[in-house]
């Protein structure tokens, strides 16, 4: 598709509704994480595991979403990963500070690794390459300034409500939306292809005289 039908196609404009609503929640919780948990009273031990752990997810979600999409539906692979981000705000939204909210942390890693590589597969697949990098530039942009947005209000949300939990229940809200937005998107328009490639027949040379 020419990048003048891809600027008015309404799919394009769910992505960009997903790739912004995702960022800017996975950006806000996962870079106030440290402030999330010291504000919590956790020891800077603690913190310093939880942040690991965002960055061991970081890359299990690209890997992971990268094998997975080869394989499955890329919204559904998605739904898989961002669904994993939502339960994991929503564990630090609940206020927990031990083991649960390390395993939220480290979910919420997970649906940030993916983000990238949901968004490129994605984009080709809907649209074809004829104007992937204007689309895929302008859809990594409003990732980008959204994620800086997020964690803007994200800052604004704790002083404000003098607590965390306002703003994440927020972003667990937006979360949740990006996840119905992925059941609109519809088939491929690109699809995969499945029909294996033809290859001639070695051509069988007789040796000896």
């Amino acid at each position: 598709m020419s990048w003048h039908a891809i600027w008015y196609d309404p799919i394009y404009w769910i992505m960009l509704c997903i790739f912004s609503l995702t960022g800017a929640s996975v950006h806000a919780a996962l870079l106030h994480l440290s402030a999330i948990f010291s504000d919590r009273g956790v020891s800077p031990q603690r913190v310093a595991i939880a942040t690991s752990l965002v960055g061991a997810a970081l890359i299990a979600g690209r890997l992971g979403s990268g094998y997975l999409l080869d394989r499955l539906f890329a919204p559904r692979v998605a739904i898989v990963f961002y669904g994993a981000a939502t339960l994991g705000i929503g564990i630090l939204c609940a206020g927990t500070s031990g083991n649960l909210a390390l395993a939220g942390a480290f979910l919420a890693g997970l649906g940030m690794g993916a983000e990238v590589e949901v968004m490129g597969y994605m984009i080709s697949r809907y649209f074809g390459l004829l104007a992937f990098g204007s689309a895929y530039g302008y859809a990594f942009g409003a990732f980008m300034i959204s994620g800086a947005a997020g964690v803007l209000l994200m800052g604004v949300g704790y002083d404000r409500f003098h607590s965390y939990t306002v703003p994440l229940a927020g972003f667990c809200a937006a979360m949740l939306l990006a996840l119905i937005l992925l059941t609109r998107l519809g088939p491929y328009r690109y699809g995969v292809e499945t029909k294996p490639i033809e290859t001639e027949q070695p051509i069988h040379v007789p040796t000896g005289v």
